[in-house]
């Protein structure tokens, strides 16, 4: 029975993990870094309980692959083309910059600390180093609903190419090696094959996978849902994985191409549970793998930081290259200033292409868990630090300005004037949009404010009114008209810059008329608070319609019929808590 001893392992790690967690959420701390601690604690650097890190090290990527498969079915191909810019030019510009900064910085710290490195290995450390943490990055912005806001999408982006960048970098691993000479045919030729391969995987999947989904679902039986699920999800990431791709990368793509079929939702739901255990093994696998010594630990949590400082620098940078607001830019920039789990594959393959001596290699590893240790309280205040920080940056040339492009109007507008009927929307997706159309069609004066250049630009063609700008900004706000119109639309998720726009609004326009959408019931006492005068809840508006049709077909009086959508609105979260706790007393 030895062979079922990695059992007796897995049942530690997940009571230890279950009461680390339990502590850590009665201290606010999130439960990834409780996973992470986990790792610590029964690993090399801690007791040192777990001795199969190798099977550890499977289950961990299973996770990731799970992770990543899932990611993927919330995003459509048409949603990734409209990441093409991020990805081909930020991913690019993001990759190089970073490598070359920290191979400069890494090669003058060596020798000023008299440890004097070779100009390939400082190459090497720098180029490992540009990679941040799919895993970790989407994982944490997912579970904080952030994946479809600005910053969010970026760092999706980026990390993309750099999913996609760890080929190129793998081979030219080969190229620092001082004990060979690779020949750049043989190289070349094997990027072609690899290009080939990729091209063909991808377009099989677009062919054939909806097909094969769709045949599972018919089938009505949930077992062969689950399998069919986990073939389609693992077969993904081997077929890239053949070309030398990525396992992640590949499970992302087929779920990007399931995204847009209609079973989509069944396959999420199937993998959720898997993808949650597995993921949570991959997190303490990260723990697993911090091995050094105490008197080591001070300087290397020292570089960590300086890493962290740079990287996450450099990433804002080329968010505003892109054309991104400086606090967007802040946002993404710490989301990816970790460095990724890809760089222990790459730091092996340097290992064992004698381009870093062992020591090094021990140095790196530590750096990189440091890295992504903190990675979940750096994403958690980014919103915050970010507010914080724009006044005082505001003098960046680099931040991006848009006053200078007129927005058109449609042909039967008439240009804003202080006074009049004027509506401001901020945020021009689906609800800004409706909002606008209505307001057209009922002769309504007004103006958009929104973040997403590409969204500006397609929307400038098409006549609406709208101008490029962050809600957070006066200038962008005083821009859009906000200053004389009566009343302010927010359609837009991110809860930070809500309660900033609203403060900002109100400095500049006391008496606008305030509609906000909140996602949740916490958020709404703080938005009245902020000044709201509207906030619509997205989950009551449902039940908000029910009840009014209800009493309106049982010829109530119109008039109570809004008192009580104003009372559920005004008391939503009062009422829920009641409900809540009746029923525990029950």
């Amino acid at each position: 029975m030895h062979e079922f001893d990695f059992l007796g392992e897995l049942v530690l790690i997940g009571a230890l993990a279950v009461a680390i967690i339990l502590i850590f959420q009665r201290l606010k701390i999130p439960p990834v870094i409780g996973l992470i601690f986990t790792g610590i604690l029964i690993g090399p650097s801690g007791i040192g309980a777990v001795y199969d890190q190798k099977m550890i090290s499977t289950l961990a990527e299973l996770g990731v692959v799970l992770l990543l498969f899932t990611i993927g079915l919330e995003f459509s191909l048409d949603d990734l083309k409209k990441l093409k810019k991020i990805v081909l030019v930020g991913g690019v510009v993001q990759i190089l910059v970073t490598g070359l900064a920290i191979s400069f910085l890494s090669y003058w710290f060596m020798f000023a600390i008299g440890r004097g490195i070779s100009l390939s290995a400082s190459v090497f450390l720098g180029f490992t180093f540009s990679v941040s943490s799919t895993a970790i990055c989407l994982k944490i912005l997912s579970d904080r609903d952030e994946l479809t806001l600005p910053h969010g999408r970026i760092a999706l982006g980026i990390l993309i190419f750099q999913d996609i960048a760890i080929v190129p970098l793998m081979i030219g691993i080969n190229f620092l090696n001082p004990d060979a000479a690779p020949s750049f045919a043989i190289v070349f030729n094997k990027i072609g094959v690899i290009i080939l391969f990729a091209i063909g995987i991808f377009f099989g999947f677009r062919l054939l996978m909806p097909k094969m989904v769709r045949l599972i679902a018919s089938l009505h039986a949930r077992e062969v849902l689950v399998i069919g699920a986990l073939v389609i999800c693992f077969g993904a990431a081997y077929l890239t994985s053949l070309i030398g791709l990525s396992l992640a990368l590949g499970s992302f793509v087929a779920g990007m191409v399931i995204a847009s079929t209609d079973e989509s939702h069944q396959i999420s739901m199937t993998i959720d549970p898997f993808r949650e255990a597995f993921t949570s093994i991959f997190f303490i696998s990260v723990g697993l793998l911090l091995n050094v010594k105490m008197i080591n630990l001070p300087l290397f949590f020292s570089i960590a930081i300086v890493v962290l400082l740079v990287k996450g620098l450099l990433v804002a940078m080329v968010s505003l290259f892109l054309g991104n607001s400086l606090r967007v830019s802040m946002m993404a920039g710490m989301a990816l200033a970790q460095i990724g789990e890809f760089s222990f594959v790459l730091a092996e393959s340097g290992l064992k292409n004698s381009v870093i001596s062992q020591e090094v290699f021990q140095a790196m590893l530590a750096i990189i868990v440091v890295t992504m240790i903190v990675t979940p309280a750096m994403i958690a205040i980014a919103p915050k630090v970010a507010n914080q920080m724009v006044p005082a940056l505001g003098f960046i040339p680099l931040v991006s300005r848009d006053a200078s492009a007129p927005a058109l109007r449609p042909p039967d507008s008439t240009i804003i004037c202080a006074g009049e009927i004027h509506a401001a929307i901020i945020g021009f997706g689906v609800n800004g949009q409706n909002v606008a159309a209505v307001l057209h069609a009922t002769n309504i004066s007004y103006s958009v404010l929104e973040i997403d250049r590409e969204i500006v630009k397609v929307m400038r063609r098409k006549g609406e009114p709208i101008y490029y700008g962050d809600c957070t900004e006066k200038k962008a706000l005083i821009r859009a008209g906000i200053d004389h119109a009566r009343a302010v639309v927010l359609g837009i998720s991110d809860t930070k810059a809500i309660d900033n726009s609203i403060a900002m609004i109100r400095q500049i326009n006391k008496k606008a008329f305030i509609i906000v959408r909140a996602r949740t019931l916490d958020d709404v006492a703080s938005l009245y608070k902020a000044g709201a005068n509207v906030v619509v809840t997205e989950k009551f508006e449902t039940s908000i319609q029910i009840f009014s049709q209800l009493l309106n077909h049982f010829t109530v009086d119109p008039e109570l019929i809004l008192e009580q959508q104003e009372i559920i609105r005004r008391e939503c979260e009062k009422i829920f808590l009641r409900g809540v706790t009746q029923g525990i007393q029950k």
